[in-house]
């Protein structure tokens, strides 16, 4: 648990560049952080308020929304009235894309570029944003790695896709085997003096990213949270060759087992922010587990299928108000992401709200048959409970559920599978299909491949939506055969 004098403490250690010495907004991050109900609520009321009325002055789209619902921005006075609206779907946003930008810009805002969502349940959102919607990526990441007690003179690697490294001074992309280095940390190291920083491409294999790391010694470890997982997974038994003070896992869910795993491996936390390309980080993991959302930036609902809010110990839509980016505001915006709501304050003792576990994509799960994610999490648990001399050749895995029923699980290995691992594997597969008759086989491949987006998916079916469709499938269409 912290408090305020703490997380002050924290901060101290961070020491802004001579440009930056004077700007006072990651103190005030600080104190936000503490507010009490009451100034948190009326801090949210007022956000909410300014953002309605600048959308409905100056924004068409939501000038002409307030008119067909004779409603007045006056009549939204805090987040609980935002039922009002309704939600702001991803194609909405690109069939109104004209109409939901701003007719103009209050003085000293400027216009950034263009953001695109990842398109992983369909066409990318593209939104233009301001340069203050884009600082404040910056501002609130500085919050994340505070919080997660990181010291900024360290070293800190990140392995991703080259597309999303930094460019050479010629403009070229991080190749394979290469490192790219850089003096200071990606972003912070703009406005804060910090340590150096290490890129390494996600498409060289397992275990030249171990080897890699084994040879730089990070002290910290950014990565998506598959490869995070594909990590600790090449490590087999053994315990890894590098002393990691902390991970972050980005870009994909995080499960409960992955963190399980990860943190075991590593003997180090591991944390995540939830934020969204179109709209910026939208909340900050804590050491216990929940999300906080970054109320300076935006404001979030959780909601059930009539977009009410939904019940503690629920899972609900999540669904976003930006406050930050007044080129083109996103009022209601369905993230289609799914989270628990939590109640009470939060253990960690800041008193930003917050909500629990991210539960996946809404209209990646809607449609699947009864039971499905019960049986692939049954096939999650018994890899996370395998022992590791039996595990030591998997460095990847995905399960796919067939149309007819029948489930796949792929594993990429490095090594064959000893006997016992499919044992427990299909034990576990008995346990939880029981007398549905669904079938598994499991198949060693050279590699899974990412799909278009970039992001890694563990779990595929026939019953999902395609990766370049925005309409969802009919729900009847959810039976097994007969």
């Amino acid at each position: 648990m912290t408090d305020l004098k703490s997380e002050r403490e924290a901060q101290a250690q961070w020491r802004l560049k001579a440009p930056y010495e004077e700007i006072k907004v990651f103190d005030a991050l600080v104190e936000n952080e503490f507010r009490d109900e009451g100034a948190q609520r009326r801090h949210e009321a007022q956000a909410l308020q300014w953002i309605l009325r600048y959308a409905a002055d100056r924004v068409p789209y939501y000038r002409d929304l307030f008119a067909e619902l004779r409603l007045r921005p006056e009549d939204v006075q805090e987040p609980a009235a935002l039922s009002k609206l309704p939600l702001l779907s991803k194609l909405t946003v690109n069939e109104e894309n004209e109409r939901l930008r701003s007719e103009s810009l209050p003085k000293g805002e400027k216009i950034y570029g263009v953001v695109s969502s990842s398109g992983t349940t369909g066409r990318p959102a593209r939104v233009i944003q301001t340069q203050r919607n884009n600082a404040m990526f910056s501002f609130l990441g500085q919050r994340h790695v505070r919080w997660a007690r990181w010291d900024p003179m360290a070293t800190v690697a990140e392995i991703r896709l080259p597309v999303q490294m930094p460019r050479d001074a010629e403009g070229r992309m991080l190749e394979l085997g290469e490192t790219r280095r850089q003096d200071a940390w990606r972003y912070l190291g703009r406005f804060f003096e910090t340590g150096p920083s290490l890129g390494y491409s996600v498409f060289n294999p397992v275990d030249a990213q171990l080897a890699w790391l084994g040879r730089e010694r990070p002290d910290y470890l950014s990565g998506y949270s598959e490869t995070l997982e594909q990590i600790a997974f090449a490590c087999g038994a053994s315990p890894p060759p590098l002393k990691l003070k902390g991970l972050r896992a980005i870009s994909e869910q995080l499960t409960d087992a992955m963190r399980r795993r990860i943190t075991t491996t590593f003997r180090a936390p591991v944390t995540q922010n939830y934020g969204l390309n179109e709209i910026g980080i939208v909340a900050s993991g804590c050491e216990a587990g929940r999300y906080h959302v970054n109320t300076e930036h935006c404001l979030v609902e959780i909601v059930d299928l009539n977009g009410q809010p939904a019940q503690p110990g629920e899972s609900g839509r999540i669904v976003v108000t930006g406050l930050s980016n007044l080129a083109m505001p996103l009022v209601r915006y369905d993230t289609d992401d799914m989270a628990r709501v939590e109640e009470g304050p939060c253990p960690c003792g800041r008193s930003l709200p917050s909500f629990g576990s991210i539960v996946g994509r809404y209209s990646r799960i809607a449609y699947l048959p009864e039971g499905t994610l019960g049986h692939v999490g049954a096939l999650r648990q018994a890899l996370e409970d395998m022992p590791q001399d039996l595990a030591r050749s998997v460095c990847q895995f995905q399960v796919h559920q067939f149309r007819d029923g029948r489930f796949e699980m792929r594993l990429c290995t490095v090594a064959p599978l000893p006997p016992a691992f499919r044992e427990r594997i299909m034990a576990a597969w008995a346990a939880a299909a029981g007398d549905a008759g669904l079938s598994l086989q499991l198949v060693e491949v050279e590699r899974i491949e990412r799909p278009p987006s970039g992001k890694y998916q563990d779990f595929t079916s026939d019953f999902m939506p395609s990766m370049g469709s925005d309409a969802l499938p009919d729900p009847t269409l959810n039976r097994l055969p007969e």
